[in-house]
């Protein structure tokens, strides 16, 4: 039997994602023998299993995730919107701000919102994290899609998501960058450190 390959990218937020690597961490210690695991994990510490990339350039990280079986991410719009324009459901977890790992807590709106659809398999705590890792282990293609049938779908959620976030009060905040991207410019989630201002 092969090994599943598993990516993690918790994209390029300057909050650490702690929870995320330990759930992850946690579960990968009783599955050594059946994946292969490689995690994005930026601010957060380094994971104990797995190969352990602070930050990546964006060319490369795509291609890992097009090699992978499962892709695990945080809840940030354009990880999921890539993933899935690879044929793959993404285990998403979405940013809180009560552990500080974002200022407020837009991804858990869109998260469920794009669950709700069936864009994503959606993990908002550990044991939900464990059972979606647990279900590719047995099955795979519970993950997977044909992506020319889907991305449609999901790009008409984000971007109804992306009207919504227009016209809230402050556009300086977190989701700026998202909106801004709509109207055509770079993306920050790109997963390699930021640079400096």
């Amino acid at each position: 039997m092969s090994r599943l390959t598993i990516v993690e990218t918790v994209g390029s937020d300057h909050h650490p994602f702690d929870r995320l690597i330990g759930w992850t961490d946690s579960w990968a210690a009783t599955h050594l023998n059946d994946i292969e695991l490689s995690v994005q994990h930026g601010t957060a510490r380094a994971p104990l299993h797995g190969e352990a990339m602070a930050y990546l350039p964006h060319p490369t990280l795509m291609r890992l995730m097009e090699s992978a079986d499962v892709v695990v991410t945080q809840g940030g719009p354009m990880g999921i919107v890539e993933t899935r324009r690879m044929g793959l459901k993404p285990i998403v977890v979405p940013r809180l701000k009560a552990f500080g790992e974002v200022v407020d807590d837009h991804q858990v709106d869109l998260c469920r919102r794009l669950a709700d659809r069936g864009d994503i398999w959606l993990a908002e705590d550990e044991r939900a994290l464990h059972a979606a890792l647990d279900a590719a282990i047995a099955d795979p293609s519970v993950l997977r899609f044909d992506p020319v049938d889907a991305e449609a779908g999901v790009e008409e959620s984000v971007a109804r998501f992306a009207a919504v976030v227009a016209n809230l009060p402050s556009r300086s905040g977190p989701l700026a960058w998202f909106t801004s991207r709509k109207r055509g410019s770079r993306s920050h989630d790109s997963h390699e450190r930021p640079s400096p201002q």
